[in-house]
This record gives structure tokens, sequence and C-alpha cells, in this order.
């Protein structure tokens, strides 16, 4: 029998990371993350405090740190980027909670999906529709295109294009906004600092790297890190996997939207 694999499926506000197994320490990200057992046996999801729970299915908020056990069960992990219209549902469902504990069987017949997506069988548009089932089920309500501020989506496109760091002074001009007027609006909006978002940015931009042959060095220093071992140690706090790992046991797959998102150049700042 073949050995099952690891596959990571990349799109523009999100991305999928499906696994037989992952034992992680410590870890947390700027992205809301799904997870759920891709055969309904429950996998262990261990909070900050010691707090061990043992689940099918759950939601975990932007910056909650936590553990993972899974074992045998096989893991879809549902990765919603910050700036996202599904990160803002999930965001509301929470209700401020760090970790939200689900059953698996609320999401009925998308169960189907879950065994062939991790045997690679599902097409993209499949997998994207699974990806969006999960939101809507947890959340009671389709995703319907809500935009941000047009001045924060101006500040977001030269984050996400822009390697490196980008400083207030720059972004407060791209938004037409004061320092202090922008850090707040953009809060508000996006519900992550500026900061914060400017890291996740730099992680996304590399995974994205990883759907080609390219060495870790180069990519370190094309995403903004200062070297390869920045990106290793930020990648490790984020996922608790390193950039080798997921550039050489990992499938990875992009659509085209997710590739001119978050490609490879870097775009020059406009005022």
């Amino acid at each position: 029998m073949a050995t099952p694999k690891n596959f990571l499926h990349l799109w523009d506000d999100r991305f999928l990371y499906i696994t037989p197994a992952i034992q992680s320490g410590l870890t947390a990200r700027s992205s809301a993350t799904v997870l759920a057992s891709v055969s309904g046996h429950p996998f262990m999801l261990e909070a900050a405090d010691g707090t061990r729970t043992y689940c099918t299915a759950a939601v975990v908020a932007p910056h909650v740190a936590r553990r993972l056990a899974v074992e045998g069960c096989g893991l879809l992990s549902l990765n919603i980027d910050p700036a996202s219209v599904a990160y803002r549902m999930l965001s509301r469902q929470l209700g401020g909670h760090g970790i939200q504990v689900l059953d698996a069987r609320r999401f009925g017949r998308l169960r189907e999906g879950f065994e062939p997506a991790q045997a690679g069988a599902l097409d993209d548009a499949a997998l994207q529709a699974l990806s969006r089932g999960l939101v809507e089920t947890i959340t009671g309500s389709p995703e319907r295109p809500t935009p941000n501020d047009p001045r924060i989506e101006r500040v977001l496109d030269a984050i996400r294009h822009r390697a490196g760091a980008v400083s207030l002074r720059e972004l407060s001009a791209v938004a037409c906004l004061s320092p202090d007027r922008l850090t707040h609006l953009f809060a508000q909006q996006v519900g992550v600092s500026i900061k914060r978002y400017a890291l996740w940015t730099k992680v996304r931009r590399t995974v994205q790297q990883f759907t080609g042959q390219r060495p870790l060095t180069d990519v370190a220093l094309t995403s903004g890190f200062t070297d390869a071992a920045h990106m290793s140690r930020t990648f490790k706090s984020y996922f608790g996997l390193a950039p080798s790992f997921l550039a050489g046991k990992v499938e990875v797959r992009a659509d085209e939207q997710a590739s001119q998102a978050w490609g490879h150049g870097a775009a020059p700042m406009h005022s």
C-alpha cells in the first residue's frame, strides 16, 4: 500500500494542508485555522495552558498557541487569511474564544470528500468547494463578498507585494491616512496589527514559492527574511514544520489567483 502523502493547496485567501499524521510543538500564526479529522476519529489539541482536548474538529483563532497530535486519523488544516471574508465570518463565530471545539459530524455530506482529499483524488474546484463548505457549515451562512475599506485594500496590496519591511510612513502615504488612524483602522478591519500581518505575508509569500524547485536561501531572501535560518525559525513557530519539510515532503499546488496575489516579484509602492 502506498504511503499517504502530505498535500498543500494554495488559493489567494486560504490554504489547505492535508496530512496523515502530525506531532507539533507549541505553534501560533496569523491565520484562523479550521481543523478536521479525516477519518472521524479524534486527535489531540492542547492549549497553551496545558489543557488537552480530544476532538474531531476545531476552530483556532489567530495567534492562539496550541499543540497538535494526529496519529492514524488524518487531518485537514484549513488556514484562512485574516484579511478575507471567510476570516471575518469565523471571527464572529468564535466570539472572542481562542479555540472552539467542534464535532466533525456537523459537516455532514462534506465528510464524503475528506478521504478523497487525503488521497489526492479531488481536483482544485472540488477542494475549493470543500474549503468553502467547511467555513459555511461552521458559520451557518454563505461566503459573500464584503470588501474592506478601499484604503485598507491598498495597504494590504502594498504589504503583500513588497518583500522585506515596509515602513508605517510608506503605508500611511498609500492609504492617505495618518499613521495613528491607519493603525487603528487596519486593526479594526483586518483583526490583526500591521506588523503581524506583514510577518504573515512573508510566510505566505514563502509558502507560494514551494510550488517550484528553488534553493531555500533564495526563497528566504526573496520573501524578505534575513536568511534561511530566520525563515526556518519563523516557520517552526507558525506551523511546527521546517521549510525543508515543506519543500521536500509536501506536494504543493497553487491556482492562478494565488500565484497572482502571492507571486515572487515585489511590486513598487504607489502613493
